[in-house]
C-alpha cells in the first residue's frame, strides 16, 4: 500500500507541475443517449483511466518489439511531438497493441498492482481494447476500400498515429496537455490547418468511442460482470455509430474548425481557447471526450 500511494502522490505532483506550467482549460459536459451502456468498460473495467496521458503517449512513441519489456523513463515523457516524427506511421496491428497493453500499460506503475491482483477487471479491460482495436482496423480497411485502396487490409492498415486517440479519451492529466499534443502533432510551421493526416486521425478518434465501443460491448456479454444486451438495443447503439457516420461527422467537424472552405487556421492559443467554449454545439472540447464524441454522432446522425 506505501508503494502504491507514492506512485499516486507522484503522479498527482506530475499533474500539478504541469498544471503550474500553464493555465488548466475548464471543458463543458457531454452525455448521449449511449453511454449507459459504455459505463462499465469505459469506466470500472478501464486502467487507462490511471495513466497519465503523457505517459501513455511516450510509450506509445518509444514503443517497439526491441523494448516491449523494458521499463520506460517517465521522467522524459513530454507532449512535444509531431506527425513529421517517425512514430506517427509505424505499423500498431493488434499483435503489437497486445504487447503494448500487456508490457506497457498493466505494468505501469500507476496500476500494476491493481492489474496484478484483479484478474477479472485486467481480462475484461484487455478483451474490450483489443475487440475495439480490431474493430477499428476493419473499419479503417473498410474507408480505405471506399476510398480506392482495395489493397487495404485490417492487420497493417493502423499505425500509431491512431492510437494516440485511446490517451487523448480515456487517459488522466490536465486537458491543456491533450490540447497542446493535437496542437504540436497537426501544426505545420507552428500553424494548425486542414490536412488529410488530420482528418484520417478524426475518424479514428470518432470510430472509437462509437461502433468500436459497441461491437467490444457485444463480445463482452460473455463476462456476468458486463451482462447480456438486447440485440434492438445494439442495433440501436450502432444506428449513429456506423462508418458512414463517423466519415460523416469528419467533414462536418473539419467545417466547424476550419470553416466551410477549410481556410482557416489556428495558432496555438487561439485552438486551446475554442475548448474553453461552454456551449457543446461550437466546443472542440468533445474531441477529448467519448460522451462528446457520441452526443455529436447523434446530433449529427445520417
Amino acid at each position: 500500500m506505501g508503494q502504491l500511494t507514492q506512485v499516486c502522490n507522484k503522479q498527482s505532483q506530475q499533474i500539478t507541475n504541469l498544471v503550474e506550467q500553464e493555465k488548466e482549460v475548464s471543458l463543458v459536459s457531454y452525455k448521449s443517449n449511449a453511454d449507459s451502456y459504455y459505463n462499465l468498460q469505459e469506466n470500472k473495467y478501464n486502467y487507462l483511466h490511471k495513466m497519465l496521458f503523457q505517459d501513455f503517449l511516450y510509450s506509445l512513441v518509444n514503443f517497439s518489439n526491441e523494448n516491449a519489456t523494458l521499463e520506460d523513463d517517465y521522467n522524459k515523457a513530454n507532449i512535444q511531438f509531431s506527425m513529421n516524427d517517425p512514430f506517427f506511421n509505424d505499423d500498431f496491428s493488434t499483435d503489437y497493441f497486445q504487447s503494448f497493453i500487456e508490457n506497457k500499460v498493466l505494468k505501469h506503475k500507476a496500476l500494476y498492482e491493481d492489474a496484478g491482483s484483479n484478474e477479472k477487471i485486467t481480462s475484461i479491460f484487455k478483451e474490450c481494447f483489443l475487440s475495439v482495436h480490431n474493430s477499428l482496423g476493419l473499419k479503417l480497411a473498410q474507408n480505405a476500400k471506399q476510398n480506392g485502396d482495395e489493397s487495404a487490409d485490417k492487420n497493417t492498415i493502423i499505425k500509431k498515429k491512431f492510437a494516440i486517440a485511446y490517451g487523448l479519451l480515456y487517459c488522466i492529466g490536465p486537458n491543456y496537455a491533450k490540447i497542446k499534443a493535437i496542437y504540436n502533432i497537426f501544426q505545420q510551421d507552428d500553424i494548425l490547418k486542414s490536412s488529410q493526416n488530420f482528418s484520417d486521425f478524426l475518424l479514428a478518434l470518432f470510430l472509437i468511442p462509437s461502433y468500436c465501443m459497441a461491437s467490444a460491448r457485444n463480445k463482452l456479454v460473455k463476462f456476468s460482470e458486463i451482462g447480456d444486451i438486447e440485440k434492438s438495443k445494439l442495433k440501436e447503439l450502432l444506428d449513429s455509430s456506423e462508418l458512414k457516420d463517423c466519415q460523416h461527422l469528419v467533414e462536418v467537424v473539419n467545417k466547424m474548425i476550419f470553416g466551410e472552405d477549410l481556410s482557416r487556421s489556428y495558432n496555438y492559443q487561439d485552438f486551446k481557447i475554442q475548448f474553453a467554449d461552454t456551449n457543446k454545439d461550437t466546443s472542440f472540447a468533445f474531441l477529448l471526450s467519448p460522451s462528446g464524441i457520441r452526443y455529436m454522432l447523434q446530433q449529427n446522425n445520417v
